[in-house]
Formats: structure tokens, sequence, C-alpha cells
């Protein structure tokens, strides 16, 4: 929280650096956000922050509480396996676009996400949620379609996922990953799109365990 923000359009870079150090975990989940600490870090008024603090609730990022103040919101199980619904849903639509615009260069660079990965005995687990992440972000963007990038964009509460840690182990994630390039690469829609669901449905599912393990320790 130490760089001053400075732009003609304040809201806008506040809201932006605001999101940042919640997906980065600098904001927890559940931490309340004091306006006036905030501006005072940020290096703005009360009013741009308000306005962004505004646009976050609206993301579902954040959340105001009557009576006690605004707060980063704490994603439960159910709003997880939800976000993997949007997800498959936005990445599907990707995947096919980004195997009919993306050139070969631009479709290596997938391949390069996890190459540092391919020969490591021990993955450092925060290294390759950044890796996955990244992974995720790219198909959205060498997908080329602006309207897409946006509804991602706007969805990004899917990444709040990545502060509760991996969903599942490298071990599992790195074969999916790794049948999800193969087929980008070959330009096979078809393995590409069932490789790319049957990953984020995994995922989902064990969150759904998770889920139903919880429920029946009430």
């Amino acid at each position: 929280m130490q760089n001053v923000i400075q732009h003609n359009n304040l809201s806008q870079p506040v809201y932006d650096r605001l999101k940042k150090m919640i997906q980065k975990g600098e904001l927890a989940p559940g931490q309340k956000l004091v306006q006036e600490r905030l501006a005072t870090a940020l290096g703005v008024s009360r009013t741009p922050l308000l306005k962004a603090l505004q646009m976050l609730e609206h993301e579902m990022i954040v959340e105001s509480i009557p009576r006690r103040g605004m707060y980063v919101r704490e994603i439960s199980l159910q709003e997880m396996i939800d976000v993997y619904d949007c997800r498959e849903a936005i990445e599907s639509t990707a995947v096919k676009l980004v195997i009919e615009r993306a050139t070969d260069t631009e479709l290596s660079k997938l391949k390069e996400i996890f190459e540092p990965f391919a020969k490591t005995q021990h993955i450092h687990a925060g290294k390759y949620r950044k890796a996955d992440e990244k992974f995720h972000d790219m198909i959205v963007e060498l997908s080329k379609n602006p309207v897409l990038q946006k509804m991602s964009s706007v969805s990004d509460i899917y990444k709040l996922v990545y502060q509760y840690g991996l969903i599942r182990p490298p071990e599992e994630t790195m074969i999916e990953h790794a049948l999800i390039i193969k087929a980008i690469l070959n330009r096979d829609l078809e393995s590409a799109d069932r490789a790319l669901r049957n990953h984020i449905s995994l995922s989902r599912q064990k969150l759904a365990q998770r889920q139903q393990d919880k429920s029946s320790l009430v």
C-alpha cells in the first residue's frame, strides 16, 4: 500500500489497485476496509476511494455490512462452485476462439507457462498457483474477443478462490494442463474443449466434496 496513485480519473486506478491487493491477499478475506487508512495509503481522497469500493461491491469482491462498514468478502464453498460453473462457460468459449485466431507463436506461450515445473520433483505451490492463474488468463487473452475478456474481467471473483490455495495438488493438474495445451497446439477443438471441461469439472467436484464433508460435521 505504498504506491501513491496519481491519475485524472482517480476511481479507476484506485479500483485496479484495491482489486490487485485483494487478489494477492494483501487485503485478506473478512478484513475490514478502513477507508481513512486506505485513502491515506493510496494518496487519494475519500470520494474516488468510495466509488472504487462501490465498483468492487458490484462485482461481489467486497461487501458493505450495515453499521459495521466495508469488508473483503469471504467466499463460501457454494459460491466457489458457482464460480467454476462460470469459468467453464467462459473458458470453453475462449478455447474455441483461441484455436481459430491465435498464431502458432502465441500458442507456444501457453506451453512455456508450465515448463519450469516439468522436471521439478517438488513443485512450489505458490509459484504453481501463479502459473495456473496465468494459464487461464492467457486462454481468455488469446481469444482476442474484447467482450469475452470484459466478461472474464468483471467475473474476476473467481480469482478470489486462489486466496484459499490450490483446489487440487499440482501432481494432478499438471497432467490435465498438458492435455489441454497439447490439444490447443494441435488445434483440436473437440479434444481441447473436453480436456478443459474435465479439468474444471474435477476441481468443482473437489469443492462439492468439501462442502458435503463440512455439512456432515454440522
